[in-house]
């Protein structure tokens, strides 16, 4: 009697074809975790994984959708460019067709498409679809493939559901983040609020206070300049800064100089993005990008200048801006209490 054969086993379902299947494994993953130091690689890692690509990347927008300004990378040739590589105006290269336009992109051949920028002898193909939530243009996700024709029209369906999920899970996080950040600036202008009720002397205060600005917006350098109108000049009475500089408390500055200055005379909020963009600026800070001056008004006089630079292009988003703002508000009374210059010895900034 022969031996009965055993049971076929069962196919291995392919992730591509088993979307039911994929989409709780992607929910399970992708919508496991707010928070966007884990969520972002994670989606990165499962996109590239499941193409079987060279390189996958999800680019991110700037504040105002005009500029990429960050990305989540999975692939060699990425670490050999240079970040600012990806700080394209839209309209440039494929995913910047893509955000432009809002819809996928196929190239199945880099050498034959004017729109690809990059490295045509590694990368032969690529596809990027846009992640869209309520008709807002979230971030790019982008595919590459050192293999000609690599990307069918089933992979650009494919691509688009998993934009779409990618969408959802981008939103909470950013709906989390927001209200993380909101708590924290919240119990941060109580803190302004309570040490500045006259207990402490305010130099105490202000320094205090341009402290905890800088560690909760995390940008390189927060100062606090109060206003001399018979010197017409801004002295600096506090500071925070998280690297070396050769600005000390004391220095001076005229009402005509720099960003600070044209704050001042403005006596409105002075928010430039790109300072390498903008005329008035003048570089006290080495590495600076982006600076957001605020003034700190009692009525209409002006009696200082709250200002935050950052190394990031478009380092300040509008909730800091409004963070800043409100900040300054907090600010003015105590700034209003302090006699100009009483307490530092005056010297121009270098």
């Amino acid at each position: 009697m022969s031996p009965r054969k055993p049971p076929p086993r069962p196919a291995k379902s392919d992730p591509k074809t088993d979307l039911p299947k994929l989409l709780l494994e992607i929910n399970r993953r992708w919508l496991s975790s707010l928070d966007p130091a884990v969520l972002l690689p994670e989606i990165v890692s499962v996109t590239k994984s499941l193409f079987g690509v060279t390189d996958a990347t999800l680019l991110f927008l700037d504040h105002e959708g005009r500029e990429f300004v960050q990305h989540l990378a999975a692939g060699p040739h990425y670490r050999k460019l240079d970040p600012s590589f990806f700080q394209r105006i839209r309209k440039e290269g494929v995913t910047g067709w893509v955000a432009s336009h809002r819809k996928p992109a196929v190239v199945n051949d880099t050498t034959r498409d004017n729109r690809y920028i990059g490295d045509t002898q590694s990368i032969k193909s690529e596809l990027a679809c846009p992640v869209l939530a309520e008709g807002r243009l979230l971030a790019v996700l982008n595919l590459e493939s050192g293999k000609k024709n690599r990307f069918k029209p089933a992979d650009v369906k494919l691509l688009e559901l998993l934009a779409s999920q990618c969408a959802i899970a981008l939103r909470n996080s950013e709906i989390y983040e927001a209200e993380r950040r909101r708590a924290q600036q919240c119990e941060a202008l109580y803190h302004i609020s309570r040490i500045g009720g006259g207990v402490l002397p305010p130099m105490t205060v202000l320094q205090r206070a341009v402290e905890v600005v800088g560690g909760l917006l995390e940008c390189f350098y927060v100062g606090l300049f109060q206003g001399d109108y018979e010197r017409e000049e801004v002295v600096l009475v506090a500071q925070k800064c998280t690297g070396e500089i050769d600005i000390v408390a004391g220095a001076t500055q005229k009402f005509q100089v720099g960003l600070i200055g044209y704050a001042f005379r403005l006596g409105e909020t002075v928010h430039v993005r790109d300072v390498t963009k903008n005329e008035t600026y003048v570089a006290r800070i080495p590495a600076i990008r982006s600076e957001i001056c605020v003034p700190i008004r009692i009525g209409d006089r002006c009696l200082g200048i709250l200002d935050a630079q950052s190394q990031k292009l478009d380092g300040f988003s509008p909730d800091e801006v409004m963070f800043l703002e409100t900040v300054a508000r907090f600010l003015a009374p105590v700034c209003q209490s302090m006699e100009v210059g009483a307490t530092r010895t005056w010297s121009p900034m270098p």
